[in-house]
C-alpha cells in the first residue's frame, strides 16, 4: 500500500491543485495585458507536470511498455482537462474552453515526448 501510495499519491494532489486553481472565480495572475500569456503558459506547466506524475504513477506500478503508458497518461491527462474545463462553466467568471483543452493536451503530448 505504501509504495502504492508513493506513487499515486502525488498524482491525486496535483490534479486536487488543478482542481482548486480552477475553483478560483474571477482568476487572473495580473492585470496587464501579458495575462493570457501567463495563463495559457501556467496550463503547459500544470498539465505538462500532471502527464508526467501519471507516467511517474503508471510506470511504478505496471509492467506496461512506454508506448501504453504513454497514450494512458495521454488520455488520463486529455480527460482530466475536460472536466477541468466542465468544472470551470460553474465558477462565477470562469468559463471552459475547447482551446484550453487543445493546450493542456499538447502540454502533456509534449512533457510525455521526452522519455524518463
Amino acid at each position: 500500500m505504501k509504495r502504492f501510495l508513493s506513487f499515486w499519491l502525488p498524482v491525486v494532489l496535483w490534479a486536487w491543485f488543478i482542481y482548486y486553481l480552477s475553483s478560483i472565480p474571477y482568476l487572473r495572475i495580473t492585470l496587464a495585458w501579458y495575462d493570457i500569456i501567463l495563463r495559457k503558459l501556467a496550463h503547459l506547466f500544470v498539465y505538462a507536470v500532471l502527464a508526467r506524475l501519471i507516467a511517474r504513477a503508471l510506470t511504478g506500478s505496471t509492467f506496461w511498455s512506454w508506448k501504453k503508458i504513454f497514450w494512458s497518461s495521454l488520455v488520463l491527462a486529455f480527460l482530466y482537462a475536460c472536466s477541468d474545463e466542465y468544472h470551470q462553466t460553474f465558477v462565477p467568471g470562469r468559463v471552459g474552453c475547447l482551446h484550453d483543452v487543445i493546450i493542456d493536451t499538447l502540454a502533456a503530448w509534449l512533457a510525455l515526448g521526452f522519455k524518463p
